[in-house]
């Protein structure tokens, strides 16, 4: 079953140039193989601002999975791990 949190679980995330080269996961590291896609959104300037740069992602332990990096928080966050 997928798992999603939209609010998102802290991880550690190793880059180069700010992408996602690998990160931490229940205690093991997991090295980013394939960035499948990526997108920013920048929502809700009237209200409590989102602007979050988004990284589906598979691993080299073949984990599909989206992360994060809050950009006005400059933090990286886990949203889902599909099946």
């Amino acid at each position: 079953m997928t798992q999603i949190w939209p609010e998102g679980v802290p991880v550690d995330v190793e880059t180069i140039d700010q992408t996602p080269v690998a990160f931490r996961w229940q205690r093991k590291r997991q090295q980013v193989q394939t960035i499948v896609e990526q997108w920013i959104i920048h929502d809700e300037w009237w209200r409590d601002e989102i602007w979050r740069h988004y990284y589906q992602i598979e691993t080299a332990s073949a984990l599909l999975c989206v992360l994060y990096r809050d950009l006005l928080a400059d933090a990286w966050f886990l949203e889902r791990i599909y099946d």
